[in-house]
């Protein structure tokens, strides 16, 4: 009978963008090894993002997740190993009304439509112009009574933070409830099927998983938090949203001293296998 490594059973996912990534959106050598290190004692990793399947390829190629990966914010679970979904969710047939009606509302924030053939621009603007270029996706403009958003994962609207923060207010109107909307970063409002969020996705894969895996979650965003709060422990880097934070500090997690900038990474999965199975 072979000897149990000091990793198994436990899983690591985490958010890209301002927790894992670097800002020129690499991995740090530091926080490589890290990852490496915990899977070849036998723990298994993978990630979540609001990155549409297009904008995340680079990074499924690069850490090859050793359980299905999220997407779309929680709208598609994908097993990387497969090449194929393991869960979808879609917008409700509605959500092409309220796009039109918030795309007059709000004629200076752009907004995209995305499925899983690729990220469609509906309406034109100078931070949606920035998003593409962060993600290195072509601008492919579409009208919008030429998509079909019931064939679609999320519908992203990037703006100011004060466009964002007044759309925020406009949404709680009763018939936008069809939906869930997300808020990923100060310029980004996002739409989702309803009841789906990173957290959603986790309570999918735990089921996914070998019964009693203990999984740790790390995120820095509104967006992040139910997947923090549907984890067995979770962490955040210093930066990380105040919401976050408190969040975090609700759960009794590990608010850590550093950024994705500086080595938060290698940090936080210290705590987390302290945390886990703490040093005799």
């Amino acid at each position: 009978m072979s000897k149990k490594r000091p990793c198994e059973g436990f899983a690591l996912i985490t958010d890209l963008d301002g927790t894992l990534l670097l800002p020129d959106k690499t991995v740090s050598p530091a926080d490589a090894a890290a990852i490496a290190d915990f899977r070849a004692k036998g723990g298994i990793f993978s990630i979540a993002t609001g990155r549409g399947i297009q904008a995340t390829a680079e990074f499924l190629d690069l850490l090859q997740p050793d359980f299905p990966a999220v997407m779309y914010n929680g709208a598609l679970v994908y097993d990387q190993r497969a090449q194929a979904p393991a869960y979808a969710a879609h917008l409700p047939a509605e959500t092409g009304a309220l796009l039109a009606e918030l795309m007059r509302e709000f004629p200076a924030v752009g907004a995209e439509l995305l499925d899983l053939s690729g990220v469609y621009v509906i309406q034109d603007g100078e931070y949606e112009r920035r998003h593409l270029a962060i993600t290195h996706l072509p601008m492919v403009q579409r009208p919008l009574d030429e998509m079909n958003p019931a064939a679609c994962m999320k519908a992203l609207f990037a703006g100011s933070p004060e466009d964002i923060d007044r759309m925020l207010r406009y949404v709680q109107a009763e018939r936008f409830s069809v939906v869930n909307f997300t808020r990923s970063h100060t310029w980004f409002l996002e739409i989702l099927p309803h009841h789906t969020n990173k957290g959603t996705a986790l309570s999918r894969i735990r089921q996914m998983l070998p019964p009693g895996t203990v999984i740790g979650a790390t995120g820095d965003f509104d967006n992040d938090i139910a997947m923090l709060e549907e984890a067995d422990f979770c962490g955040c880097p210093a930066d990380a949203q105040e919401s976050v934070r408190n969040a975090v500090t609700g759960c009794r997690g590990f608010v850590g001293a550093k950024t994705c900038a500086d080595g938060f990474f290698a940090e936080w999965l210290a705590a987390f296998l302290n945390h886990v199975s703490p040093a005799d």
